[in-house]
């Protein structure tokens, strides 16, 4: 064996395992997510949704939302200064 195959050999093994370990990792966390997607798919909803009309004809009146609390008053930073520094 020469140089040139002894180096090839020490750089190229460790990747090759590194690029098993990864793709193998790769596959298992692909086969995880089409699991997780085909119970997302078959998932249905049992609660009303808030699309159906009133029970018994009543009118729901709909709550005025409330406004929200100022927190601070906000001035304006000047685009110009007089007093330079």
């Amino acid at each position: 064996m020469n140089a040139e195959l002894i180096t090839a050999g020490v750089l190229f093994i460790p990747a090759a395992v590194l690029i098993t370990v990864c793709l193998a990792g790769h596959r298992r966390a692909r086969r995880a997510d089409d699991a997780l997607a085909a119970v997302f798919a078959e998932f249905r909803a049992t609660e009303p949704t808030g699309t159906e009309p009133p029970p018994h004809d009543r009118e729901i009146v709909p709550q005025p939302a409330a406004e929200p609390a100022r927190l601070a008053t906000v001035i304006d930073f000047p685009t110009w200064r007089r007093n330079a520094a």
